[in-house]
Formats: structure tokens, sequence, C-alpha cells
């Protein structure tokens, strides 16, 4: 299958988004030889390739692929060129790809970190290779250190650029599809694809979705509450789900109960304590 890289049979650097991606602890589960993780990860990618086979002819086979991806052990990489004289449509069609499959593995518990840069990039059936990797790859894995998908400095002067073309800015979804963290940097705001991909779900339909990805944190939070180094990823996860319920889902539906949906602080809070409890 002919790579969106060539034209007239040469193979060309373009300007392009590039995200790279991998899982949290996954290097662990391998070291434990973990073989119902394993069926678990490869059941939610068969069903992540399924939808993006479906909704964004992964495969090529339906005429309207916008973008290259490569999958190896837990490692995403994928590469959208630059296609009109904006790039809107080429990082609205990123945010939709990476929050499904971020929430798809969320769901399951599997977490991703990573990052999205923009410059030049070249991808095939075997082949990855530029300074938009290089620069994903770097901020990925010194930077992002938390679940999440970073933005480089390029791309967050990109999306507010987008965000200015609306009157108000506050009319734009890119508003809403990114976050500023704590420390500063841009990230992907992928449980906005609940009220996003659909156009007016039901309060229902919210709690469940909300339940599905708050079942595993809560898990996990418990699970390594003495291990701090994977305690402090798995409550940077409990606040940004209970961010979003405050921020997002109540603005939406003023009438939900949001006891039914958020995080118990206690669950994920640390305090010092003394010798003797």
């Amino acid at each position: 299958m002919k790579s969106l890289y060539e034209e007239n049979g040469k193979r060309l650097l373009k300007k392009s988004f590039c995200a790279y991606l991998d899982v949290l602890g996954f290097s662990q589960k391998i070291k434990e030889n973990n073989i119902a993780f394993f069926n678990l990860y490869l059941a939610t990618l068969d069903n992540e390739i399924k939808y993006l086979s479906d909704m964004h002819d992964l495969n090529g086979n339906q005429g309207f692929k916008g973008f290259e991806l490569k999958i190896f052990t837990d490692n995403f990489v994928l590469g959208h060129p630059w296609n009109d004289e904006f790039g809107e449509s080429e990082l609205g069609n990123i945010f939709e790809i990476l929050s499904h499959i971020q929430f798809g593995f969320a769901k399951k518990g599997i977490f991703f970190r990573g990052a999205i840069s923009v410059s030049e990039l070249f991808m095939d059936q075997n082949i990855v290779l530029g300074p938009a990797l290089i620069e994903s790859y770097k901020l990925e894995s010194e930077t992002a250190v938390f679940p999440r998908i970073i933005l480089s400095k390029d791309v967050e002067k990109i999306v507010h650029e987008h965000i200015n073309y609306y009157k108000p800015p506050t009319d734009s979804y890119q508003s809403k599809q990114y976050l500023i963290d704590i420390d500063g940097n841009y990230f992907v705001n992928y449980l906005y694809i609940i009220l996003y991909q659909f156009s007016t779900p039901t309060i229902g339909k919210v709690i469940l979705e909300l339940n599905k990805h708050k079942k595993p944190i809560i898990t996990n939070l418990k699970e390594h509450r003495n291990n701090f180094k994977l305690f402090e990823k798995y409550s940077w996860i409990a606040k940004y789900h209970n961010f979003f319920c405050d921020t997002f889902v109540a603005k939406q539906y003023t009438t939900i109960d949001l006891s039914k949906v958020k995080i118990p602080n206690t669950l994920y809070s640390k305090n010092i304590e003394t010798l003797l409890r």
C-alpha cells in the first residue's frame, strides 16, 4: 500500500504532526510475564484498530486515509501530514484519534504517556524517521512524566491560532480539547471525547462512561498505595478525572450528582503522618 509520504515514486519528508505514545508500566508486565494483561492489551488494541479502520480508513481501503500509524510492543507512532493552509482539520483528526485510543485503553486500566510535535517526517510500511519523531519521543520520555499526551511548544502555538479563528474563542472546540497542567504543559483532554463524540449524550451515558474510567483508577490507587512513583501517576489521573467532572460535566449537566462519578479525595491524596497512627 502506498505511503502518504510517497509521491510519483519518491519518498518525501513532509511537514507533519507526529505523536509518540507508550504504555505506563508495560516493562514491568513483561518482567512478570503477565499473560492476562497482554491478552487484555491485545484485545483492546484490536478494538481500537477496528475503530480506526472503520472511521478513519486506517488501511487505506476507502480513499480518505489521512495518517500513518506504526505500533511496536507498547509504542505508537502516528504521523499526519499537514495538507491544508492552517492544519486545523489535521489536528482535529489527531485529537479524535488519540482521545479515542487513550479513553478506550484507560477504561481497561491501561494508560498512555506521550507527546505531539510538528516538523518534518517520513513514514512508510517499514520506516519512520525525521525531526518530528525525535522531538515527540524526547518530550514523551523526558517531559510528559504522567499519563498524559503533551504538546510541543510549536503545537501549542498552532492550537492558539486555531482558537483565535473563532469569535468568541470559547466557541472553538480546541479550547476544550486541550488543558494546561500545573507545570505549564498543554495536554490532550481525552475525556472530552465523551461529550465530543456524541452530539447530545444522556446523563446516564455520561455517568456510565465516567465510571468505566473511574473504576480502574481506584483499583490502581489502592494497589500502588505504597509505591510512590506509581501512586503519583495514578493520583494525577484521578485529579484529572475529577477536574473534568467539575469543569465540563457539571457545566453541561447541571442536575448530575457528581458524587456518582468523582473519585474520593482520600484515595489519591497523601499527607504527612506521625509514626504511630
